[in-house]
């Protein structure tokens, strides 16, 4: 690279007069994190490339730094940050050194790219309003085969707890962008749009598989099909900087960094771009800070990360130290970005209880992949993290599956929890507001905090089972939620009494339930002899109803019991079981127990034919002149004054036609009140009715248990009559 401010010189070579024009040596390569990557021999002269069916290396075993590859005559051009109108300074330098730019920055770089030949190199080396000239790289990729599978959160989104067998997360109110191969934009299982193509003219399709699978983990949809992300149906834009071999350069990635800075302050706000995925690796030189870099990618970063937008990128797949001092990995050892380490899970779940991935028996369930790279200074280890990168299955080219492993396959986890924590389903996040370098923070502590809670969270390889030298972060956690939930209301209450037989019991709780699961942790027994109650149940959001598949015994006690079975959305189970009882009512059937003549004359029978429907007859003659009148009342003793209902039956003919009215007597106000009024005559009537107002007004005293009065009273102003009743009765409920 061309520094014209001759940085990192010292002694006689810093104080030459041709020190600030000296072209450097090639500084910096770099290539796609993909599958299962491994390293070349540090001497061969071809760049490092994925190699998915060959062991990788133990560790570095000589000089890591070899020279970097440069696309021939290919250099990005890089202005001081004081050049106001990048466009005219670009078109006056291709009027007057001959060239024409391939593709123009102006948002996280200023200036250009182009192919250049020595001369015009020397002399945009020397131009004042040139930082540095730095030479083009290639980067490079492989393809692999997919498989399919039905839809439901991998094992790898299940073990950093952002989906369960029953419930995953919803969409980010984030955009998230991979940088990457494109994006299958068609795939059903993917909210994708397009977002840049910086390889061809077109839309940023893939054409190679690797893009498309970051994409599926960060946000494959939760639509009964396939598999889901972390995110599902987070909006997710495709940035195309490497072609269908794989095969891309510098430029076209800073080409795809500009176009994401751009978004954060153009006209539409609904298209920021605030998360990035970015599996790359390369080689460097030492990394400086982003005030003194002249690497033109640490300076892209360094502006878009300026900008809002959290990079979250691959550790690399060598074995060996991402961070190493004099021939760091890039971008994993920028400062600025979260990176990425891979750990091995086969059954997305904890406590390392699982066999061999199936798509790679060298690495053992919940341990740290033995081809990830890993921290060994604290520099690096301050931002790194980790995710499940070993036979990770998600979306392929032409909307089909695959399975591969690799950083390259943990970083877009992370990238997914990044969104998540920016926003859910229309709400903001814990990260809402925060810088790039304060969400990167707030990923690690998270994860920090998650394993310190609980141990058994965390793998082998992790700070608190590490490994000496080694540093692979801890675990990243996608659950914000690790509170158990609560019973916080039922209906009937604990302790109640007179509830209904044919009541329905609900349950709230303090949040959104697997309601499969809890539904079969709820019970409903007989107090007495534990019998079980029979029934089916239902959810409105929080709460679950149980009705009972026929009306319970009156009087009886019966105990509700949530278990700890029950559980949330986020797998926690119940804090505690919870266990309430409550008495069904008391529903009382009575006839009365004595009979009373008012006006009249009793011809024959008592209450004992009141009794039942049988046509055995309390008979009452009307009187025998003027108005024609037959009344009577039947007594119900011992009914109770905390009486909660009340019935009315009363069923009888008469000999000729009158006007009968049947009454109750209401104590409070001495009268009688009516409850049906209606012509009865030889053919039998039933009336059935429910007094209103108080019901223990009609109830003697006010206490314990008392007198109720039903009169029954015909009247007929054309001759005698007689009241035939059968049958008397109240229904009442209490206690």
């Amino acid at each position: 690279m061309l520094d014209r401010r001759a940085r990192g010189l010292s002694g006689s070579e810093a104080t030459s007069p041709d020190a600030g024009r000296r072209l450097r040596a090639p500084a910096l390569a770099l290539l796609v994190v993909l599958g299962l990557l491994v390293s070349a021999s540090p001497a061969a002269a071809a760049p490092r490339v994925d190699r998915s069916d060959q062991a990788p290396p133990a560790g570095p075993a000589g000089p890591r730094f070899r020279e970097p590859q440069k696309l021939s005559d290919r250099y990005i051009v890089v202005y001081e940050a004081s050049v106001s109108d990048t466009r005219d300074k670009t078109d006056r330098l291709e009027r007057d050194r001959g060239f024409r730019a391939a593709r123009r920055y102006d948002r996280a770089v200023k200036g250009f790219a182009a192919t250049l030949s020595p001369a015009q190199v020397e002399a945009l080396g020397e131009d004042p309003e040139v930082d540095f000239v730095s030479p083009d790289r290639p980067v490079q990729t492989q393809g692999l085969v997919p498989v399919a599978l039905n839809d439901a959160p991998p094992a790898g989104v299940r073990r950093i707890e952002a989906g369960t067998t029953a419930a995953t997360r919803e969409a980010s109110t984030a955009n998230v962008a991979v940088i990457d191969t494109g994006i299958d934009l068609d795939h059903p299982d993917l909210n994708a749009v397009n977002g840049v193509n910086c390889v061809a003219p077109g839309p940023a399709e893939d054409d190679n598989g690797h893009g498309t699978h970051v994409a599926g983990t960060v946000a494959a949809r939760n639509n009964g099909a396939g598999v889901t992300g972390v995110a599902p149906g987070t909006r997710l834009y495709a940035a195309k900087v490497l072609d269908a071999a794989g095969a891309g350069s510098f430029s076209q990635i800073i080409c795809a960094i500009d176009w994401v800075s751009a978004t954060r302050s153009d006209a539409d706000p609904g298209n920021d771009i605030a998360v990035v995925n970015m599996s790359l690796g390369g080689q460097s030189t030492a990394v400086g800070s982003c005030a003194s870099t002249t690497d033109a990618l640490h300076r892209a970063i360094c502006a878009s990360t300026a900008a809002g937008v959290t990079y979250v990128v691959a550790a690399g797949n060598n074995g060996w130290e991402f961070d190493h001092v004099s021939a760091p990995d890039v971008p994993a050892a920028y400062p600025e970005v979260l990176t990425v380490a891979a750990v091995a899970d086969s059954d997305g779940r904890p406590g390392a209880i699982g066999p061999a991935p199936a798509c790679d028996s060298r690495q053992s369930d919940d341990t740290s992949a033995s081809f990830s790279n890993f921290a060994a200074t604290p520099t690096g280890s301050a931002h790194l993290v980790t995710a499940p990168g070993s036979c990770i299955t998600s979306t392929w080219l032409n909307g089909g599956y695959a399975t591969i492993s690799g950083t390259s396959m943990a970083s877009p986890h992370v990238a997914g929890v990044v969104a998540l924590c920016l926003g859910e389903a229309g709400r903001s996040g814990p990260c809402t507001g925060l810088s790039s370098a304060q969400v990167g923070q707030r990923i690690e502590d998270d994860a920090q905090a998650r394993t310190t809670a609980d141990n058994g969270y965390g793998f082998a390889g992790d700070p608190l089972r590490g490994v000496s030298g080694r540093t692979y972060g801890y675990l990243t956690w996608a659950q914000s939620d690790t509170t158990s939930p609560t019973v916080t209301s039922v209906a009937p209450l604990a302790g109640a009494v007179a509830v209904e037989r044919t009541t329905a019991l609900s349950v709230t709780f303090s949040e959104a339930m697997d309601t499969a699961a809890t539904a079969q942790a709820f019970s409903l027994t007989r107090s007495g002899d534990t019998a079980p109650v029979p029934g089916s149940s239902s959810w409105s959001g929080t709460t679950m109803r149980f009705v009972p598949s026929s009306p319970l015994a009156g009087g009886t006690s019966y105990t509700a019991r949530v278990g700890t079975q029950a559980r949330d959305l986020a797998a926690n189970r119940l804090a505690s079981e919870s266990v309430w009882s409550f008495t069904t009512i008391v529903a009382v059937t009575a006839g009365p127990t004595a009979t009373t003549r008012q006006t009249g004359t009793v011809r024959s029978g008592g209450p004992a034919q009141l009794g039942t429907d049988d046509n055995a007859y309390y008979a009452v003659d009307s009187t025998t002149s003027s108005t024609y009148t037959s009344s009577w009342y039947g007594t119900f003793s011992g009914v109770s004054n905390s009486l909660r209902s009340l019935n009315v039956t009363y069923k009888g003919k008469q000999s000729r036609t009158c006007s009968q009215t049947v009454s109750l007597w209401r104590g409070t106000t001495n009268s009688w009140v009516a409850l049906d009024s209606r012509s009865v005559g030889t053919t039998e009537v039933q009336v059935d009715r429910v007094p209103g107002g108080t019901l223990a007004d009609y109830v003697s005293g006010t206490t314990g248990d008392g007198t109720l009065y039903v009169r029954v009273r015909c009247t007929s102003s054309v001759g005698r009559f007689t009241t035939n009743g059968d049958l008397m009765r109240i229904v009442y409920t209490k206690p």
